[in-house]
C-alpha cells in the first residue's frame, strides 16, 4: 500500500515537472527570432537617433540658385531701319558740335578776351545743318540751329558791317558834293553814324528841296545807304527828308 502511494506521488512530481518544462519553453524565444527582434531594435534606435532633437540646430540644405536664362538673341535691323538709326547718330553728333560751338561762341562774347572769331567755321556749321534740315523737312531741331549760326554770323559781322556803313554814307556825300559843286552846293554828312545827309546851297528853297527829291533819286540812296534823315538847307531855313517815313516837312 504504502509502495503504491511512493509510486503516484513520483508520477505527479515528473509530470509536474515536464509541463515546467514545457510552460519554459513556450516562453522562451527561439534563437532566429530573438535575432530579428534585436535587428528590429537596431534598426528603431539608428531611425530615433537620426531625428536631431528639438535642442540641436537643424541645419538646412542650401538651395540652389536657379540657372541664369541665356539672353535672346538681338533682332536683327533691317536695312531702312539700320539707315535710319545711322542718320539719327549723324545728326544728333552734328546738333551736339553746332551747340557746343554756340557755347564757346557766347562765352567768348561774355569774356573780356576779345580773340578773333573764324566767321567761317560758323558758315560751314550753317551748311551743314541746312543741308541736314533738307533732308529732312521735319527736322526742327536742325533748322533752329542752322538759323543760331546765320545769327551769330551777323552778331560778328555787325561792327563791320556799321564801320563800313559810316564810311559809304561818307563817301557818298563827299562824292554828291562833288557832283554839285559847281552849283554851289554843299554836301556833307553827319549825326552819328553818318545817319543824317545835308545839301546846303544860299539858294536852297522848298520847291528846289522837292525837285531834288524827285530828279536826284535821293530818297532811293538815301534809303540804300541807310540814312535817317536828309536835310536841305539855305543856312537860314532847312527842309527834312524822313526816309523811313518818305515824305518832305
Amino acid at each position: 500500500m504504502l509502495r503504491r502511494k511512493s509510486i503516484a506521488l513520483s508520477l505527479i512530481s515528473l509530470t509536474m515537472v515536464s509541463g515546467g518544462l514545457a510552460l519554459d519553453q513556450t516562453t522562451t524565444l527561439p534563437p532566429g527570432a530573438q535575432t530579428a527582434q534585436t535587428d528590429k531594435q537596431d534598426a528603431a534606435t539608428q531611425a530615433t537617433g537620426a531625428i536631431p532633437s528639438k535642442s540641436e540646430p537643424i541645419n538646412a540644405a542650401p538651395v540652389q540658385p536657379a540657372e541664369a536664362t541665356s539672353a535672346p538673341a538681338p533682332v536683327p535691323l533691317s536695312q531702312a531701319e539700320q539707315k535710319a538709326a545711322d542718320n539719327k547718330a549723324a545728326l544728333d553728333a552734328l546738333l551736339a558740335e553746332a551747340t557746343a560751338l554756340k557755347t564757346s561762341y557766347e562765352n567768348l562774347r561774355r569774356s573780356r578776351n576779345k580773340t578773333p572769331v573764324s566767321l567761317s567755321t560758323f558758315r560751314s556749321m550753317e551748311l551743314r545743318l541746312q543741308m541736314a534740315a533738307a533732308a529732312d523737312p521735319a527736322n526742327a531741331p536742325a533748322l533752329d540751329m542752322a538759323n543760331a549760326m546765320r545769327m551769330i554770323q551777323y552778331a560778328i559781322l555787325q561792327p563791320s558791317v556799321q564801320i563800313a556803313a559810316v564810311a559809304n554814307r561818307e563817301l557818298y556825300a563827299h562824292e554828291m558834293g562833288q557832283r554839285m559843286r559847281d552849283d554851289g552846293m554843299k554836301v556833307v554828312a553827319s549825326g552819328r553814324g553818318n545817319s543824317t545827309v545835308r545839301f546846303v546851297s544860299p539858294q536852297m528853297t522848298r520847291q528846289m528841296a522837292m525837285q531834288l527829291v524827285e530828279t536826284a533819286k535821293i530818297p532811293e540812296q538815301a534809303r540804300a545807304l541807310q540814312f535817317r534823315r536828309v536835310v536841305f538847307s539855305s543856312g537860314r531855313r532847312s527842309w527834312t527828308y524822313d526816309v523811313a517815313r518818305g515824305r518832305l516837312r
